[in-house]
């Protein structure tokens, strides 16, 4: 009788990914149903995961027949388009999620026709069922990972490493929260990628079937998310010593059979995506971003990607400074891969400030580097085996210290996360952020509210455009469709701790052709029917505006306490009673 034998590691291996897999299932459950029901505004399907996830049930259920999906469904998950004109069903992103989704979704579409669970693909079994795969590509991330770490570091350093990658970073929230987000699921793709790289490089590099993996894995993380074709240089560079070895490696990976055996691969895992940009458009290749491209590549924004308040990404992954910490650690002490994980955060970064979104919509923390955690980890990992070999008591403590710090940080921002509507520098809004989660408390003696239409996730009455601007690279644009343009509304018990006793601020103005706009700005205190107990008024054109040229117009009022009550509303406002064409910018208000 044949004999299994199992290591110990492996065993404890096992042991801890089960065991973490049932308790990150139970904290997506806890994430996104309450009572067995969707918590309202957690939508498994909205937004964007909805464009991932709906070539499932258009390939499995409708066979692409926009008439036989629920009707105007698109509306309900508000990312992908029913063009009912056309007959076609239109996506943005590309299908790499939906296809390592495969197995899962049929598996699920199966038992409930079985069971006769509403098989329409969207229903709250298809719901339930759909927080199961992220946790299972997040546990296979990890397990890849500590596989790859393992090359470098003990196990006790790997196990630290995925802890506090996992608790002080974004990618809790992308693994648990947005899973069906492409991120997740990179990230597995990532670090089983580092891994067959690394067995290829420590083998006699002439394993056609590890080449092969690594090729098939990095064509399906490209496909997954086109902008991760940056892994195809970690090929070159990964544990480099010199440029010689660099020039080596370039002359083994670029032998023909092997770009021949990596563009077969690559086609075949496209084929399905060339078969609906055909459907889609007409053609085999087709750019479905349509205007949202790399308008910044000449100006990128930088700082604001790494430190805004607007999902900066040390201001809400601080864990990744000890990633780069332990890269710049790992350049002084001549360690190899230093340079290589800075080169990859500075073309990351480089590539999302040339984004025209560089923010990314409603992300938390700058989503956009959590795939790179994989690579970034041996930053940490270094970090942590240097730490543990400082004979200072002392700063031992203190970096444990820090580390539970970043992550007890990290899950409360986590927690009590919400949509950011806030600019690029809006610090005062932030500061409320923390008060919020319960990380720091701040006295709010006075509140700046800041709009300079950067974050074009903002919707006011307005129409933002990108070609005038007095900051920045956006403004907003008021015409005749609009008679109102509302700035700022909120309790006004609630803006600070004590009474609210002054508003001020100011905006600036460019009339479009005439120089008069005719316009007002306001400033109410109004009760639940919206009566106004207070109302102010600043005409715009007492700044004597010009055409072409930007204004500033500064407005104050005093609120009398007896307003201060939670039945009114501070409702700051332009008024267009001419309906005339203008831009507006840089929008600051004052409440003190």
């Amino acid at each position: 009788m044949m004999k299994i034998s199992i290591s110990r590691r492996s065993l404890t291996d096992l042991v801890v990914f089960t065991a973490g897999f049932f308790l990150c299932l139970a904290l997506a459950w806890q994430m996104h149903f309450r009572d067995g029901k969707p918590i309202p505004g957690r939508g498994v399907f909205a937004s964007d995961k909805s464009i991932y996830y709906v070539y499932l049930p258009a390939t499995f259920i409708y066979g692409w027949d926009v008439t036989r999906f629920p009707h105007r469904c698109d509306t309900t998950y508000r990312g992908f388009v029913l063009d009912y004109k056309t007959g076609k069903l239109l996506l943005k992103m590309t299908c790499g999620v939906a296809i390592l989704w495969t197995p899962f979704f049929v598996a699920t579409h199966a038992a409930a026709v079985l069971f006769d669970l509403q098989p329409d693909g969207f229903s709250l079994f298809y719901q339930k069922m759909a927080i199961i795969p992220p946790v299972i590509f997040l546990m296979l991330g990890l397990y890849f990972l500590k596989r790859f770490l393992g090359y470098y570091f003990p196990p006790f350093i790997v196990w630290g490493s995925l802890l506090f990658l996992f608790a002080g970073t974004n990618l809790y929230y992308y693994g648990l929260m947005e899973g069906l987000m492409s991120h997740v699921h990179s990230f597995f793709l990532f670090s089983l990628y580092l891994f067959l790289l690394k067995k290829f490089l420590g083998s006699d590099k002439s394993s056609r079937s590890l080449l092969t993996g690594i090729f098939l894995v990095a064509s399906l993380a490209i496909l997954v998310r086109p902008s991760n074709l940056i892994i195809l240089a970690w090929l070159l560079l990964l544990d480099a010593r010199s440029w010689a070895e660099v020039k080596d490696r370039i002359k083994s990976f670029f032998r023909p059979l092997n770009v021949l055996t990596f563009l077969i691969i690559l086609f075949i895992v496209f084929l399905p995506q060339f078969v609906y940009w055909k459907y889609a458009s007409g053609s085999f290749l087709h750019y479905s971003y349509g205007p949202e491209r790399f308008l910044n590549w000449k100006s990128p924004v930088i700082l604001p990607v790494l430190f805004s308040p607007l999902n900066g990404l040390f201001l809400y992954n601080p864990m990744v400074l000890l990633f780069v910490a332990g890269s710049v650690w790992m350049i002084v002490r001549r360690s190899m891969n230093g340079l290589l994980l800075l080169l990859t955060l500075a073309l990351v970064t480089y590539i999302s400030g040339s984004w025209h979104m560089w923010y990314f919509g409603g992300s938390y923390g700058a989503r956009q580097f959590v795939e790179y955690y994989a690579l970034l980890s041996l930053g940490s990992g270094f970090f942590l085996s240097e730490a543990v070999r400082l004979k200072n008591v002392f700063i031992k403590s203190l970096i444990v210290l820090l580390l539970t710090v970043f992550s007890y940080y990290n899950l409360r921002m986590i927690y009590y996360n919400y949509w950011n509507t806030s600019s690029v520098w809006a610090w005062d809004d932030f500061r409320t952020r923390l008060d919020h989660a319960g990380v720091l408390y701040f006295s709010r003696d006075n509140y700046s509210y800041i709009q300079d239409f950067e974050n074009i996730t903002f919707e006011p009455a307005l129409v933002q455009e990108n070609y005038m601007a007095h900051t920045g690279k956006l403004s907003a644009l008021l015409d005749s469709r609009y008679l109102y343009c509302g700035i700022y509304y909120a309790n006004i018990a609630q803006i600070l701790d004590q009474q609210v006793c002054r508003v001020s601020g100011s905006l600036w103005v460019s009339p479009v052709t005439a120089d008069s706009t005719d316009a007002e700005l306001v400033v109410s205190v109004e009760d639940s029917r919206h009566f106004p107990w207070l109302r102010k008024t600043f005409p715009v054109n007492r700044c004597r505006t010009k055409a072409g040229e930007w204004s500033e117009v500064k407005f104050g009022s005093p609120v009398p306490g007896w307003l201060n009550d939670q039945v009114y509303r501070l409702n700051v406002y332009l008024h267009n009673p001419g309906r005339k064409t203008m831009f507006v910018d840089d929008i600051r208000v004052k409440v003190e």
